[in-house]
């Protein structure tokens, strides 16, 4: 009994003794200047960094650990910002036994009002990289516990403006070799709260070039949540890891708000895909994507290992209405075009397309239902697109609408905000243009063929209309205007007589051959028109830049008692804005008009039933046909060279 005592009595007598031990030790080893001073010149250098601490204090109990304030160690001399981090206030906790050898081996960090500031430079080096990697050569880790709270993390690239996330709350824990390690964080960002939680294998390895571990990761933000599992890069550089992402969210606008997009109305978003990179090639594979009612699915491949970015993809979409798309996506609507223009002032989005400078890649887009903006609505939609630099050629598109189809190809260059495009349109009617575009006409048939070679300039839709080079041929067959108005506006023009009635306009045929050059067509005999009653060859302009036009022609009977007012007047003139031409008597033919009508009185009409007659046997040739023939291309090239002289 006596013995056990004993012994009991050395073990208890040992440990207080080794404790003594370990706090003079310890004492020594954490005197608050020494420790100042070692730090800085360790900083100094190993790392080529200044190092500043204010006040410093040890703390042996219940555990070792240095209570620091005003701790600030500088970013290289590259960088934007001043300082790595700045911390207010900064706990490091110490195992014990190390320290009786003059080790120091960090258990746990905890920090509040930390400002870490990470910024990379526009060559690509990173500031919390360290010469020869001794960024932790005079400390050991066996991290158990991290903590944060009242901090903020800035992220800044080059010149660009810096991205900041407050650090609401960050516990971080796991073993003392940093595996298992789980963690609970709450980021805010203008308002907007991110919630993160998750747990990694093996952290041991971070920072490391290439380094990973197999982990989930939790994200909330508003409604929106999102899963992200599998081997999880543990490197900024992210050049190698192996996800699977998800993503649900019955509204985005609080993960909008979080990343500092300002968004209209969200539609649902249900969003998945499989990620695989390797050394800076990823590819992407599974992609669905649901927004609203449009559903997207697709696969592709980014390579980063070259000197520029390489990317291929191939998408594939079942509908997509472009106006709601863009609200689904949170964009504001359009404001409505002005009442004289044919297109809105809106920006184009040239700027997506210079963004891509400095990359490569190719596109194989379908989609099953596109609505364009305008209402029409085009299936089998489908594209080949290349991109070099901030240059995209469409190599060929196509797809049916319309009760037709359209075909071709174009090229946009986004520094020069210029375009080419060649477009052919067969059997496309004007029945269903109008009726798609929500036109309050009432017009059947009316088969189209579309034939444009073109470039353009310009930010706006109205700017690269007002610049358009290039021939557009436009050719309409037969069609029946059902229009009391407009069947007695030809029932007046052409003859009270005429073999027509009165409630519709039979249209045969419509031609123009619109030889535009910086937005100007002009020329003689560039529209015709025929109907079974009366037809129309005209000449003059239509002009893009203010988007007006004026014609003139003369409206001539195909059969019949020709006594309507063409009888008397030489030619009409259609004037005004292209959004809502009219239809007047050309003031030049006002004379002749007054001579005719005077000869009419004064034969009591005979003259006037002679020359019906001749017009009725002898109609002039197809105005439609007049527009393409020979002579006219001819009188208009003539017309050219003399206007260049």
């Amino acid at each position: 009994m006596r013995k056990g005592r004993k012994a009991l009595w050395w073990v208890v007598s040992g440990v207080v003794l080794t404790c003594v031990i370990g706090i003079i030790t310890l004492s020594a080893l954490t005197d608050g200047k020494h420790l100042k001073e070692l730090a800085r010149d360790k900083a100094r250098q190993e790392w080529s960094r200044d190092l500043m601490i204010g006040d410093l204090a040890l703390q042996l109990l219940p555990y070792p650990q240095l209570h620091a304030k005003n701790v600030m160690l500088s970013n290289p001399d590259w960088a934007r910002d001043k300082y790595l981090f700045d911390a207010e206030d900064m706990r490091v906790e110490f195992a014990f036994l190390p320290l009786l050898t003059g080790k120091f081996v960090i258990s746990g960090l905890y920090f509040d009002g930390l400002k870490a500031n990470f910024n990379v430079a526009n060559d690509g080096r990173r500031s919390w990289e360290f010469p020869g990697e001794k960024a932790l050569s005079s400390f050991s880790m066996a991290l158990t516990t991290v903590s944060a709270k009242n901090s903020r993390v800035r992220f800044r690239r080059g010149n660009d403006e810096a991205n900041t996330w407050q650090i609401q709350s960050l516990v971080a824990g796991g073993r003392q070799d940093l595996r298992d390690v789980e963690f609970d964080m709450q980021l805010e960002r203008d308002n907007h709260l991110l919630q993160l939680d998750g747990k990694i294998e093996d952290i041991s390895s971070l920072g490391q070039d290439g380094a990973v571990s197999n982990g989930v990761v939790n994200a909330k933000s508003g409604q929106a949540s999102a899963i992200i599992s599998g081997r999880i890069p543990l490197d900024l550089a992210m050049n190698n890891f192996d996800l699977v992402v998800a993503i649900d969210a019955p509204s985005t606008q609080e993960f909008f708000g979080f990343l500092g997009k300002k968004q209209g109305t969200p539609a649902p978003l249900k969003a998945s895909v499989t990620l695989h990179t390797v050394n800076k090639k990823t590819d992407f594979k599974d992609l669905k994507l649901q927004l609203g009612k449009m559903n997207l699915s697709g696969e592709g491949q980014l390579n980063l290992r070259g000197k520029r970015p390489v990317f291929s993809a191939q998408l594939r979409a079942d509908r997509v209405d472009m106006i709601q798309t863009f609200l689904d996506a949170g964009q504001p609507p359009l404001q409505p075009k002005k009442a004289d223009q044919l297109f809105r002032d809106n920006p184009l989005a040239w700027h997506l397309l210079v963004a891509l400078n400095g990359s490569q890649g190719k596109i194989d887009a379908s989609i099953a239902a596109l609505k364009l903006r305008s209402g029409i609505e085009v299936t089998d939609a489908s594209a080949k697109i290349s991109v070099n630099d901030d240059r995209m050629t469409v190599n060929k598109f196509s797809g049916k609408l319309l009760g037709g189809t359209a075909a071709g190809d174009a090229s946009f260059d986004g520094s020069q905000k210029a375009v080419q495009l060649n477009l052919q349109m067969q059997d496309v009617t004007l029945e269903q243009w109008f009726q798609q575009t929500g036109k309050n006409i009432n017009i059947s048939g009316g088969k189209m063929k579309v034939d444009a070679k073109i470039a353009a300039l310009g930010s706006t839709m109205n700017q690269l209309a007002a610049t358009i080079t290039g021939p557009v041929d436009i050719q309409v067959g037969p069609a029946k205007i059902l229009s009391p108005k407009a069947g007695q506006a030809e029932f007046w023009l052409t003859g009270l007589f005429s073999a027509k009635d009165s409630d519709r306009v039979d249209l045969s045929c419509v031609s123009a051959r619109l030889p535009f050059h910086s937005g100007l067509a002009d020329g003689e005999s560039i529209v015709g028109a025929r109907s079974d009653a009366s037809q129309l060859l005209t000449s003059g302009n239509i002009d893009l830049r203010d988007q007006t036009l004026d014609l003139h022609g003369r409206v001539r009977a195909r059969s019949g008692v020709n006594l309507g007012i063409s009888t008397f007047a030489n030619s009409v003139k259609i004037t005004g804005q292209l959004v809502k031409p009219e239809m007047s008597l050309d003031e030049s033919g006002a004379v002749g008009a007054i001579a005719r009508v005077g000869a009419a009185i004064f034969t009591s009409g005979l003259s006037i039933i002679a020359t019906s007659l001749w017009d009725g046997a002898n109609p002039e040739s197809d105005p439609c046909h007049q527009v393409f023939s020979q002579k006219a291309k001819a009188a208009n090239s003539k017309a050219k060279r003399q206007a260049r002289d």
